[in-house]
């Protein structure tokens, strides 16, 4: 019993680092964030300076500089509400859902938070 219990331990041990390589930099989810801001939110609202289009929403969604600079806001909160009840057909003010991977989420609202501010 005491051998399972030190090769789990060691496999534990070992497996540990590997995973944490896999995981993106924070770098690395800002700029994939930045990429899928620019393809995916961008029709509603303004998300970055180099954003090619202007949205098609009249008037456009709050930016995202605006919503990262607002007081108290963290990227908990965003994937919070990204990830949470948004705009149906019979409630059309509030954002609907993108359906986003929770990787993308993720990307999705540290690429946001990238634009604070104010601090």
């Amino acid at each position: 019993m005491h051998r399972l219990v030190t090769a789990i331990a060691f496999l534990a041990l070992v497996a540990a680092p590997a995973a944490r390589a896999q995981q993106p930099s924070h770098e690395e989810d800002v700029a994939a964030g930045h990429k899928l801001a620019l393809t995916v939110c961008s029709a509603c609202h303004v998300v970055a300076p180099d954003q090619s289009t202007e949205p098609i929403l009249r008037p456009p969604a709050p930016s995202f500089a605006s919503i990262a600079n607002r007081p108290g806001e963290t990227e908990e909160a965003i994937r919070t509400f990204i990830n949470g009840t948004h705009g149906t057909l019979a409630n059309s003010k509030n954002m609907p859902n993108p359906s986003l991977m929770d990787f993308q989420v993720r990307q999705a609202a540290a690429y946001l938070m990238s634009l604070r501010t104010v601090h």
